[in-house]
């Protein structure tokens, strides 16, 4: 483009432009072959998921060749076999996810580069001095346009193990809801969730059916239905989560009936005299210490 502009020979801007384009179809990959990476490594993480039956981790400050642990928890292993083919279900339903944003996100990338061609190459600047910054802009967008899958990967890299988890504790029947999480990682990017999900921060859904429902101690949120709702990394540029609430005592005041606030004040006082009672066995600890030192053991 350099020599172009310095030619100054408006009949070679066809073949530039041919020359450009020619040169991005080496180095660009496409939709379809992104999603082909992209299901590769969600087949790796599930081989890691199932050879720990459950969220893989390996501790803070681990080395690197220790081995992966498990985060789920015993029921999740001991159901596990139940939950793989749901697991594999939603591997295929994450890769055509991807796909579908790979095929909206691809030619965002390739009229961007092709635009700022285009206007360089039918508005040539005229002068040495203006070529450099005319030209920059444009091998900037080449560089996006060239790792194009690599920005979109980034976005949906947790996406299946979000899936997993969502499928781990929604089938552990612990769980009687769920608090989203808003990140601000949402609108820092080129494709933040075409519904804001700020909104959402701190609201509680309530999971279908679950135990505290049953026993009436609490009611559904006005939020409505985890089920019912797009969870966390479904919409591209979603980096939000999921907490689990496993207690009546973590659920907003509004979703607990008489029953579930009376369970709760119980709880409480129990936990309360549980603490006392602590306390007491720490302080008897610390005083048989001291006078042992002090006198000595009994023979």
């Amino acid at each position: 483009m350099n020599g172009y502009a310095r030619a100054k020979d408006p009949t070679q801007a066809g073949t530039v432009r041919a020359q450009a384009l020619e040169a991005m179809q080496e180095v660009l990959v496409t939709p379809d072959d992104a999603a082909a990476q992209y299901r590769r490594r969600c087949e790796s993480i599930l081989d890691d998921v199932i050879a720990v039956r459950g969220i893989p981790f390996k501790e803070i400050g681990a080395e690197d060749d220790a081995p992966l642990q498990s985060g789920s928890g015993e029921w999740v292993a001991e159901h596990f076999d139940e939950l793989l083919p749901e697991i594999k279900r939603q591997l295929d339903s994450c890769v055509s996810r991807f796909l579908s944003h790979a095929q909206t996100i691809f030619p965002q990338y390739q009229d961007e580069f092709v635009s700022l061609l285009d206007d360089f190459l039918s508005n040539t600047p005229r002068l040495v001095k203006e070529i450099g910054p005319r030209v920059t802009p444009i091998k900037r967008e080449a560089g996006y346009y060239a790792r194009w899958d690599r920005l979109v990967g980034t976005l949906t890299n947790s996406s299946f193990l979000a899936e997993v988890e969502f499928i781990l504790h929604h089938r552990d029947d612990r769980y009687i809801a769920v608090e989203w999480e808003f990140s601000n990682l949402d609108e820092q990017t080129d494709f933040a969730p075409a519904s804001g999900h700020q909104k959402r921060d701190k609201t509680v859904y309530t999971v279908k059916g679950n135990w505290a429902l049953q026993k009436g101690m609490m009611i559904p949120s006005s939020a409505g239905y985890i089920e019912d709702t797009d969870i966390p990394g479904r919409q591209l540029g979603c980096m939000c989560n999921l907490m689990w609430i496993s207690s009546p005592a973590q659920l907003p005041e509004d979703m607990l009936t008489d029953i579930g606030r009376e369970a709760v004040r119980i709880s409480r006082e129990r936990f309360r005299q549980h603490l006392i009672g602590s306390e007491k066995a720490q302080k008897g600890f610390w005083l048989v210490r001291t006078l042992t030192k002090l006198f000595g053991r009994k023979p």
